[in-house]
């Protein structure tokens, strides 16, 4: 690493005192011989740190909540909602999103009493607060600095709270907040003023907040929270549009990115999104619920996972609890410049044409990203007939052939251009912004690869050329003698266009997009990436000859029996794959059976493995046919109990299960019953059933659930899994994923009063088959295409009519 100047160690950097239990170097991988390499040998996890965070200074008894995380000038700032009852608003900073400095309060304004959720987005110059105090309505700030003092410097502009700011491309504003059954968005006129509204589609089914838009290759992804503060079912949801910040959005299969109901670790929510400091990641940085304050508010903690694109699918490497976690990657150069660089790691050219020139020592890739950051200011001796354009260089080989985006101060244009043996080609010019003041702050980034060439005005992409391939070289700047600039931070990563996505140690359990596998030398007949095949929309990898691997780093944080299963395509039933993993090495047909006929796609379990705690190497390979996968999954099992009745631990509702039967005893709220293990794979569930007179409502068995939650102020759905349900005549399957309840199968179904009806349910993989009775052929069967594979047992009923049996359950072995 580089800063200033200097070059820092990796191992033995102090911790900050704002982080616990963080370990300092990086993440790398190392074959036999301790080189680097991409996969089969040691996984030295050297840079960690563990969710949740504690801060210097946090908010006593109140912690940090609703989070959100502003990167400006190769820093970070972090601001949160003001416990209740308090003044101010807390801000801290930090260079690598891990170690935390608190700042103090950036403004001590009265009207900030119990500020919630503020945002700040900077702009020409200017740091925009908004914030919805006390959650009476919305209020903007502005600074001069990120750190404050901000003022206020509007009336309460009403609109709920959570409010939220997007700039897209062409500079128009938009503004979300929070809203019953969705979020509303609206277009700005200027920073301080909202226009007409519209409600999205990104509901939560509920109180819906907590939004953030960011935009990535040309999508927009929107990221919402759901339910209430106080459920342990509290979410984060994501959506994805092509065409409009607030037009029609999709919403993913893959929902919720974010939860957890675990006992310590739930109520996860409210996120906000940034860049990594090596300028190609991305981190969704979010809150658990710690508890109740003695006054009454949420005492939150802070926490931090990566997120990965894949096409329009975004998914989080978590969220990860009480484990080590890969720490952000910092860029391959950087430097806090406060003015003109050192001559320790810059070279200063001779200045020629009336140009002053300053490269780097260092050079990127062929495949980079470059950031530059400055003020642009004239000197005052200047000539009216003088030129005035500020560069920002890289693919630096000589003063004859380097490429450059250039600022033209009169024209306000910015043009991206190349220098080859002595001569330039401008290869693209677009207008800035209107009204942009180039004596204050802005920032510059260029993307490369072989993709092609992206320009960035203060995160606004305003230049792109599929032609100009990355280069290697050196990067820097060059300006007219007619100015006298201030350079700010400037670095390089060698990433661009997601590809550090690859570089990322899974945790387990989890997910792995075949995408980000690694894949070895290709030469193109040895894989296929089908971009965009997927009804996700995400990229998919078909495994073309024999022996070709995919391989995945990962990080399996308990010890114990792992099931490990696939998104497969329905064309590669006939194929066989074989899964490397914990020592061992298993073969697996991909019979045509364990194929859903309802979709092109099924998650097909393969095999599962005992896995030890630690990083580790996953892979799978092809040994017959062509084989084409869209994501792997891993998820903890423990096999059931031999025949052993269910004991209902969690128990929502006013039940009595001390008896022969199981009944609900009020109907002044729908009751539920959860019981056995959430690891639970494979098994057969029995019960008896019994409806009365009295029982006008359904009455359903649950099975492989998982995240449930019950408050009263939420969705009714508040869990994952399935619901067989019993009414009117009709047992239906359904499958839940709390505000998303869709029936998949349905068969007639008679019960009689006070007679009691045998149903025993099995669970075979991603197959479901319910039998009634003593029959041995099934009333109901389905092959789910994307399975729930592990989970609980439960009840469920509002009437006081159903009578229930203990239910008992069987592994299948």
């Amino acid at each position: 690493m580089k800063q200033n100047g200097k070059v820092w160690g990796l191992i033995g950097v102090s911790l900050a005192t704002a982080v616990a239990a963080v370990a300092a170097t990086v993440f790398v991988l190392k074959n036999n011989n301790g080189n680097e390499q991409t996969s089969g040998g040691e996984i030295a996890m050297k840079q960690t740190y563990q969710n949740p965070m504690k801060l210097d200074q946090e908010w006593e008894d109140y912690g940090i909540g609703d989070p959100y995380v502003l990167r400006f000038n190769g820093k970070y700032y972090l601001y949160c909602s003001t416990k209740d009852w308090r003044v101010g608003i807390k801000a801290w900073s930090s260079e690598d999103l891990i170690h935390w400095k608190y700042e103090g309060l950036v403004t001590e304004d009265p009207l900030t009493e119990g500020a919630y959720a503020p945002e700040v987005v900077y702009w020409n110059g200017s740091f925009y607060m908004y914030t919805s105090p006390g959650g009476k309505g919305h209020y903007v700030l502005r600074s001069d600095s990120p750190t404050g003092p901000f003022k206020v410097e509007t009336d309460n502009l009403g609109l709920s709270i959570d409010g939220s700011v997007f700039i897209d491309d062409d500079a128009k504003w938009y503004f979300t907040h929070a809203a019953p059954g969705g979020i509303m968005a609206s277009l700005m006129e200027d920073p301080y003023t909202m226009g007409p509204e519209d409600k999205l589609n990104t509901s939560l089914g509920h109180w819906t907040e907590g939004s953030m838009i960011i935009k990535r290759q040309g999508r927009y992804f929107i990221t919402y929270t759901g339910n209430h503060v106080f459920s342990r079912g509290y979410r984060v949801n994501y959506a994805v549009a092509h065409d409009s910040p607030n037009g029609i959005y999709t919403i993913p299969d893959n929902n919720p990115i974010l939860i957890s109901t675990k006992d310590d670790f739930n109520g996860l929510g409210h996120s906000s999104t940034v860049m990594g400091p090596d300028m190609d990641s991305y981190y969704i940085v979010y809150h658990n619920l710690a508890g109740r304050s003695a006054e009454g508010p949420p005492v939150r903690m802070m926490n931090m996972d990566r997120l990965l694109f894949n096409g329009d699918k975004m998914s989080v490497a978590g969220p990860t609890h009480g484990m080590p976690v890969q720490a952000p990657a910092r860029p391959a150069f950087y430097d806090y410049l406060t003015g003109l660089p050192g001559e320790d790691h810059w070279e200063h050219q001779e200045t020629q044409q009336n140009k002053e020139t300053w490269i780097t020592k260092d050079s990127t890739n062929s495949k980079f990203t470059a950031e530059f950051n400055a003020v642009i200011s004239e000197r005052e001796d200047q000539k009216a007939s003088d030129s005035r354009a500020f560069e920002a260089l890289f693919s630096y080989q000589d003063a004859d052939r380097f490429r450059g985006i250039r600022v033209d101060m009169d024209s306000k244009t910015l043009s991206l251009f190349e220098v080859e043996q002595g001569k330039e080609r401008v290869v693209q010019t677009g207008d800035l912004p209107k009204g942009m003041d180039l004596t204050k702050h802005h920032t510059l980034r260029a993307e490369s690869d072989q993709e092609g060439t992206l320009v960035y005005w203060d995160g606004l992409l305003l230049l792109s050329d599929k032609q100009m391939k990355g280069v290697a070289g050196a990067i820097g700047y060059r300006w007219s003698t007619a100015l006298n600039p201030t350079l700010g931070y400037t670095a390089f990563s060698n990433e661009a266009g997601g590809s550090s996505d690859h570089k990322v140690l899974h945790p387990l359990p989890g997910t792995m997009e075949a995408i980000h596998g690694i894949r070895g030398e290709d030469d193109g007949r040895t894989f296929s990436v089908n971009d965009g095949d997927a009804p996700d929309g995400s990229c998919s990898v078909t495994l073309l000859k024999n022996d070709s691997e995919l391989t995945f780093p990962v990080y399996v944080k308990e010890e114990g029996t792992y099931l490990i299963s696939a998104m497969v395509a329905q064309g590669s039933a006939g194929g066989k794959l074989t899964v490397h993993a914990g020592g061992k090495r298993k073969e697996i047909p991909l019979k045509a059976e364990d194929f859903s006929n309802e979709s092109e796609w099924s998650k097909i379990p393969l095999a599962s493995f005992h896995l030890g705690k630690g990083p580790q190497w996953i892979s799978l390979s092809k040994e017959k046919g062509e084989v084409s996968i869209r994501y792997i999954e891993a998820d903890k099992t423990v096999p059931a109990p031999t025949r052993q009745t269910v004991e209902f631990t969690d128990r929502f509702g006013s039940w009595d299960v001390s008896g022969e039967q199981i009944t609900l005893q009020s109907e002044a709220r729908e009751g539920k019953l959860f019981g056995g293990d959430s690891d639970w794979s494979d098994y057969e569930v029995n019960l008896q059933l019994t409806p009365t007179g009295e029982a006008p409502s359904k009455a359903a068995l649950l099975f492989r659930t998982a995240n449930e939650s019950d408050f009263k102020d939420q969705v009714n759905d508040s869990f994952m899994g399935y619901e067989l349900s019993f009414n009117n005549g009709f047992v239906r399957l359904n499958r839940i994923n709390y505000d998303v309840n869709e029936e998949k199968a349905s068969e007639l179904l008679e019960l009689e009063n006070n007679k009691a009806v045998n149903i025993r349910v099995r669970l075979e993989g991603a197959a479901i088959s319910v039998f009634i009775g003593d029959s041995k052929k099934p009333l109901l069967t389905w092959t789910d295409p994307n399975a729930f594979l592990t989970g609980r047992v439960g009840l469920r009923t509002a009437s006081q009519g159903w009578l229930f049996s203990p239910v008992t359950v069987t592994p299948i072995k």
